[in-house]
């Protein structure tokens, strides 16, 4: 599979969870993945017109407060870009923002995710599952048959991201 397809596939998974009443919950490492999804995702939303009824309402939240430094740190380093992002960057604003990106940094923002009842995308820390927020984010979507979790990463032996791979 292609990047091409594998980010349509993506972002085909975000909108069918969207359309039943569920959400979107992406197990990701804070520093590098989390700005890849945060790229492509702006992409997205920046070039599919014909879903901007629906993304409008999705809201992104990248639930990890070192995620939100790094994603800082690359926003102040764009000389290191390649030549795609530099295009990108010459006809928009900064990169690795849009208008549905939300970054939570307290414990109480990232408790209040799971209270909304909308449709959402939540990025959260950390990759293989097995510490940080994404456990309490697991915790409450694994049981909604109308939610979905993607694994956009290795997930090592032993770790609780395998056990949910493997259909533990």
């Amino acid at each position: 599979e292609t990047g091409a397809e594998s980010l349509r596939r993506f972002m085909e998974i975000i909108l069918e969870t969207a359309r039943r009443g569920g959400s979107v919950v992406i197990p990701s490492f804070a520093v590098g993945r989390t700005q890849e999804l945060i790229y492509e995702l702006e992409l997205y939303y920046e070039s599919h017109e014909e879903h901007m009824p629906e993304l409008d309402r999705l809201f992104v939240y990248v639930d990890s407060p070192l995620a939100e430094r790094v994603t800082e740190v690359f926003r102040r380093n764009t000389e290191f870009f390649d030549q795609e992002a530099h295009e990108r960057q010459r006809v928009d604003r900064q990169l690795l923002s849009f208008r549905n990106l939300v970054f939570t940094g307290s414990t109480e923002e990232s408790k209040l995710i799971n209270l909304d009842p909308r449709p959402k995308v939540i990025i959260a820390s950390s990759g293989m599952c097995d510490f940080g927020r994404i456990k309490h984010h697991l915790k409450r979507y694994l049981g909604d048959r109308d939610s979905s979790i993607v694994f956009v990463g290795y997930q090592a032996e032993g770790t609780l991201g395998r056990r949910i791979v493997e259909g533990d």
